[in-house]
């Protein structure tokens, strides 16, 4: 009797559980449309990147429903900017890694005694030895005012023995990051001078034109040439991330078609950007040499670029973040045309078959799938270097006959890197008909060829893929708020009828989030 009285007692307390469970699924379960709050919540969410304020809560008590001027107000505020930022840096994925973005770098060293700013990577060029300067004032000049030493052949703590070190004191610079400031800089770090050590044979050169070795060589005029570790560098590599998002973010607020922002010759650039573009970028191109020169504090605004310019698909950061001609196709395509390539169904062939023999990736099986696509896209970039440089090549030979001439084996290291040679020589005769050509016009057609003075702008402005590039748009961002990507069913029924909306607008972008958050689709729970 004991037994079943427990055994109906623990029945009706799984039965009191269930209905539990049912009540909660009942009241948990998805409605169709969410109430004015949840939706403001849904809203600041996707817009702000935060829960409403209890003065925004407020605001819904005297009012039947979130209102169209209120969802205008959101998309127009600072905060919805900085979330559209955020949005396409993750579209672009951007990060650089460790890439080597500066030249010299000029950091503080010392102890609470003495502290003095200094290049770490110089001091032996200075110097003579890893040491720094002398805790003195630096008063030992020549005519031309550059610094002298204080003492030669040192030889006190780690310059004691040998030759010695040849020491300088400090001077007070004004630093172009902090101007109205001043900081303490070992002397021969802060030369401003900009003629270098003569060559060999006598003929003057300049410090662009020397290098970083060279001693007489420091961080010039107001420390222009050096970056200040932890005071701007993280915030130069920032800045480089930034520009193509803040690209995107002028052509959004001017009202110009979305896709402007990836074929206009303009960017944006903010002080602190420009002037690394002038004076601390490794990369020896003539047009970041003649940015603008804009207070170091300036905001960012839009500039004017060359005309071979395609909005951020040329911008260093997308160039350094996609260092290969085929990694920004491939960019392109996935972020911005929502096809992403893959490698076909079957998988690819091996790589003995003789259908795998084939240098040319356009026509070569399995590869074909992708590169019939990929090879003739990368022409667009072809001006461009690959690799860790931004520099356009506008007189590029796209052809060298030495490059062709080449035995396999022996061929140089540019050749190998930038034309057809042997080396790329699958089977005897593969690559006779392409040898010596600059290797993104290798097996190419006429028209394809034509690319190379098009640029990048000519792709994604060609007639069939504005369509493409406006559907894709609309759906990154709906996924993006929907939290899920969209069904086949929304694909080919809601999803035409908002880009439809979104080309009737002139690919207006903020015109296109104010569709999509005002959907019926957008605010139900699912």
């Amino acid at each position: 009797m004991r037994k079943i009285t427990i055994g109906l007692l623990g029945l009706a307390v799984l039965a009191g559980a269930a209905s539990s469970y049912a009540q909660s699924a009942e009241i948990c379960a998805p409605v169709e449309q969410l109430d004015k709050y949840r939706y403001l919540r849904q809203l600041t969410l996707d817009l702000y990147g935060r829960i409403p304020t209890v003065e925004e809560y407020e605001r819904l008590h005297t009012i039947e429903d979130v209102s169209d001027e209120i969802i205008d107000e959101m998309v127009g505020s600072p905060e919805f900017y900085a979330q559209l930022r955020r949005y396409h840096r993750n579209l672009l994925w951007s990060n650089l890694g460790d890439d080597d973005l500066v030249g010299q770098v000029i950091e503080e060293e010392g102890d609470e005694t003495f502290r003095v700013w200094l290049n770490r990577g110089k001091r032996d060029n200075y110097r003579g030895r890893d040491v720094d300067c002398l805790d003195m004032e630096h008063t030992n000049f020549d005519a031309g005012g550059r610094p002298l030493p204080m003492v030669e052949n040192y030889l006190e703590g780690d310059c004691a023995g040998g030759a010695g070190c040849t020491m300088d004191g400090w001077v007070m610079v004004e630093p172009y990051w902090a101007p109205g400031t001043t900081i303490r800089v070992c002397a021969f770090d802060a030369q401003a001078h900009t003629d270098a050590t003569p060559r060999d044979n006598g003929d003057p050169r300049t410090c662009d034109e020397s290098g970083d070795d060279d001693p007489l060589c420091g961080c010039g005029e107001n420390l222009r040439y050096c970056t200040a570790r932890d005071v701007n560098e993280d915030a130069v590599h920032d800045a480089l991330l930034e520009e193509p998002a803040r690209l995107f973010e002028e052509v959004i607020a001017a009202g110009e078609p979305y896709m402007n922002a990836l074929s206009t010759r303009a960017t944006a650039m903010n002080g602190m950007l420009a002037h690394y573009y002038r004076y601390l970028a490794r990369d020896d191109d003539a047009e970041l040499k003649n940015a603008p020169v804009l207070p170091y504090d300036a905001d960012w605004q839009q500039v004017d670029r060359e005309s071979y310019h395609s909005g951020i698909l040329t911008t260093l950061g997308f160039l350094r973040r996609f260092a290969s001609h085929r990694a920004r196709v491939n960019r392109l395509y996935t972020a911005f045309m929502c096809t992403p390539f893959e490698a076909p169904a079957g998988g690819l062939p091996s790589a003995t078959d003789d259908c795998s023999q084939n240098p040319d990736l356009s026509s070569r099986c399995g590869c074909a799938t992708c590169h019939e696509t990929i090879e003739p896209a990368t022409t667009h970039w072809g001006r461009w270097e690959e690799g860790d440089d931004f520099v356009y090549d506008e007189d590029i030979d796209t052809f060298s006959n030495n490059c062709a001439n080449c035995e396999k084996g022996s061929c140089s290291n540019f050749c190998k890197r930038f034309y057809i040679t042997r080396e790329l020589e699958t089977t005897p005769g593969s690559v006779d008909s392409e040898l010596g050509k600059l290797k993104t016009l290798g097996w190419r057609t006429e028209a394809e060829t034509a690319a190379l003075d098009t640029g990048p702008s000519a792709l994604v402005n060609r007639p069939e893929y504005q369509q493409q590039l406006a559907t894709c748009t609309v759906q990154n961002f709906s996924e993006h708020v929907f939290g899920r990507e969209l069904s086949p069913d929304e694909r080919t029924g809601w999803l035409l009828e908002k880009t439809s909306n979104f080309a009737s607008n002139g690919h207006d972008f903020l015109e296109m989030v104010k569709d999509i958050v005002s959907d019926e689709r957008y605010r139900r729970i699912e």
